[in-house]
Order: structure tokens, then sequence, then C-alpha cells
């Protein structure tokens, strides 16, 4: 798909996890080679890695640095909206190495062109790290950025957006795996 891009925002400090998520061991690769190849399935070859970690530089995937640093996925996705030179953007957090192809194509598929963000919602949880955003929403990222205004789920309030429900088959490949323990569990 020549029309989008993809940006997988891999910056955070990973806090819970106590190591670096993307490079979490995970049936022989690491979890950002899984999404990567997620969304090369899905026919995505723009794909970017926002994070200042060079050890994402063997994926042979664009990466780029948070242009205000520890931000949170506010200044992830401010990031990539500004490096991003296509209209719609698919955005994923790091810590979802279940991703599937499938799932990226039926997101991709279900954007509303009217509105500015298409978000996933799981057991009515909407996941705004898995979700299309449109460029024209980087002007209000910005703004809370520069207000300090860091909580993702506040700014997407002001944008227009719609959040589409998961199939149930798809839930468990959309967990995100920020701990330990869930890591534990995952790789069991």
């Amino acid at each position: 798909m020549e029309n989008i891009s993809a940006y997988i925002v891999a910056g955070g400090k990973s806090s819970r996890m106590g190591s670096d998520k993307g490079m979490l061991l995970l049936n022989e690769s690491v979890f950002i080679e899984h999404i990567v190849k997620a969304l090369q399935g899905a026919n995505i070859q723009n794909i970017t890695i926002v994070s200042a970690n060079k050890a994402y530089d063997f994926l042979n995937c664009n990466r780029i640095e948070d242009i205000f640093p520890d931000k949170g996925p506010v200044g992830g996705i401010f990031t990539a909206l500004s490096h991003s030179e296509t209209e719609q953007n698919v955005i994923l957090s790091v810590d979802i190495p279940l991703i599937s192809s499938e799932i990226i194509i039926w997101l991709i598929s279900n954007i509303d062109y009217k509105k500015l963000i298409t978000q996933v919602k799981v057991d009515d949880k909407a996941s705004p790290l898995i979700a299309v955003y449109n460029k024209k929403a980087v002007n209000i990222f910005e703004e809370h950025l520069k207000s300090n205004q860091l909580r993702l789920r506040n700014v997407i309030t002001e944008i227009p957006h719609q959040t589409i429900e998961v199939s149930k088959k798809w839930h468990s490949l959309l967990q995100n795996i920020n701990t330990k323990e869930e890591y534990q569990n995952l790789i069991k």
C-alpha cells in the first residue's frame, strides 16, 4: 500500500518491564520483528520505528527519534505524523507482538475518511496505539505537547475519531505485553 505509512512507537521507558519491550524474544524473533512482518504482510513497505534505540537498526527500517523526547505516546505519534509524507498512517505500539497482517488489513479497510483517527477497541477498551491516524491531526498533538498535556486518550477526544470493535477471534492477538508477568505468560 503505497499511500499509507506505518510507524511503530518504541520510544517508551518500559519501566514496568525493566528492559526494552521491542527487544524481548518470542519464538526466536524479537517483538518488533513480529510487528514489522505483520505490516509487511499487509503490504505496507514504508515502515518507520520511532525510537532512540539504535539496536532497532538491524531491521533495515527507517528509525527516527522523538522530536520532543520523554513525552510518551503523544510525543511518539506527533513525531510520526510530523515525519510522514502520507495522509494515512498506521500507528502501532511495540508491545503487541502477536498482531497479524489480517488485523492490519481489516483496520485499514475500515478507515472512516471523514475522521482523523480510526482506533480499535477490545473488550470495551479503546487502543489508540493500534490505529490509523490522518496526518492532519498533527497540529492538535503539537498543541498538547506544548502545553504538556500528555494523556493520549484526552488528545483523541478532541479529534474526530471512530472506534471499531475487534472480532473476538482476534482479542488474544492484541494483548499488550507490559509487565514481566505478562511476558512470562506469553512465552509459556
